[in-house]
């Protein structure tokens, strides 16, 4: 993978320190993703870096099952369209389709397409490509895994939770992968550092929040941001 990655990126690789395995149940809409650019839930000091993700499901990955849907060449135009928050009953961003035709002059009748991965298969795509995924329809939970990575010189984008591992030097061939230091620091833990929910973790509470809640419009209310307001409140 890193090979593949060095080709894009050059020869000093770090992995981002912002990867998931995610789940998607059959007609689960907190799972359904909506149009967004990755780059719109990083911070804005990591805006201009290249960081390219792989989508890689963990089985066969259909229209059926909910893979992804890409908008081809969008990413040309080197801009972060306006998101806004939340989509539904979730925490995600979304991007209307107007806004990333507008701004990213693409059609989307034409320049949107369902992308199918089979299994041992992957997606590679830039953080400024609009992207989705469809709902799941089939009787099984869809797996899969999103990894990402950039040149270790460059902002990570997690909003100074978390710095990223270096994985290849061009000035050091034999570079052993630090991964006890990166695994040692807890992402979501850290996060709850800036918030009151470090004092009152409830393991059975659901809710999510981050930064990037905060930095697109708010039109829908859900418990997510519901949540984000209590906490909002209780640091000023």
């Amino acid at each position: 993978m890193l090979n593949v990655v060095e080709q894009i990126i050059g020869p000093d690789i770090a992995g981002n320190p912002v990867w998931n395995l995610r789940t998607k149940a059959p007609n689960n809409d907190p799972t359904v993703v909506p149009w967004h650019q990755d780059s719109a839930y990083f911070d804005d000091e990591s805006f201009s870096n290249l960081i390219p993700s792989a989508w890689i499901p963990l089985l066969d990955a259909n229209e059926n099952n909910g893979c992804m849907q890409m908008v081809k060449n969008a990413h040309k135009a080197g801009l972060i369209a306006t998101h806004q928050c939340c989509a539904g009953p979730t925490w995600y961003v979304m991007l209307d389709e107007d806004e990333m035709e507008k701004t990213l002059k693409v059609n989307l009748e034409k320049d949107a397409e369902i992308c199918p991965v089979p299994y041992g298969g992957l997606i590679l795509f830039h953080n400024l490509t609009p992207h989705r995924s469809l709902i799941n329809v089939s009787n099984d939970v869809r797996w899969s895994l999103d990894l990402r990575w950039q040149h270790p010189d460059k902002a990570w984008g997690l909003w100074g939770i978390k710095k990223g591992v270096v994985m290849r030097s061009a000035k050091d061939s034999n570079l052993n992968i630090d991964w006890d230091t990166f695994n040692a620091l807890n992402r979501t833990v850290e996060s709850q550092k800036y918030t009151e929910r470090k004092k009152h973790v409830d393991e059975f509470d659901a809710t999510i929040t981050g930064p990037w809640m905060r930095k697109w419009e708010l039109v829908h209310q859900n418990v997510h941001t519901d949540k984000m307001k209590e906490e909002l409140s209780k640091t000023r």
